[in-house]
């Protein structure tokens, strides 16, 4: 991904979850972030509109536990973040659409990304409108109620198969 491109998605995570991040557990890290999204197994999709980007999904293709004792490969959805002004316009649902696309393409069992409880809106997105449901590890499915509690976070998934 070119130097400008870099800068804009980093530029778009801080803008649309620095507040978010600050609120969690963990905290904002740009750094830690900016780390993260440049891993070498990390891709990119990213949307325009003519040639200014408007939107970007940062995913990679990993193995992630179960509970059981067999690990599945899935296309982690990382970030998916859109410029404000494009917003409820259906460009994060074609993306992430593009996504599994991409995962079935490449053979991975499911779609997964991990959602601040917080970030209300986004869970009624992600399960209301892409159908996307409370993963095995997430921790309000794998943990009692005083221990989920404990977390900020939880993890959704779509199967692929």
């Amino acid at each position: 991904m070119s130097p400008e491109l870099r800068s804009f998605a980093m530029d778009l995570v801080e803008s649309n979850m620095k507040e978010l991040y600050m609120k969690s557990k963990d905290g904002w890290c740009r750094e830690d972030k900016e780390n993260e999204m440049q891993d070498v197994s990390s891709r990119y999709l990213v949307a325009f509109d003519k040639d200014v980007p408007v939107a970007m999904v940062h995913f990679q293709f990993v193995e992630e536990e179960t509970m059981t004792s067999r690990d599945v490969e899935v296309a982690y959805c990382f970030e998916i973040q859109v410029v404000a002004g494009y917003q409820r316009r259906g460009i994060g649902a074609y993306l992430i659409g593009l996504l599994e696309i991409i995962g079935k393409t490449a053979q991975m069992e499911k779609v997964m990304l991990t959602v601040f409880k917080a970030n209300k809106d986004a869970i009624k997105f992600y399960i209301n409108q892409l159908h996307y449901i409370y993963d095995e590890i997430s921790p309000c499915i794998c943990l009692t109620r005083g221990r989920a509690s404990r977390f900020d976070y939880e993890i959704l998934s779509k199967s692929l198969s």
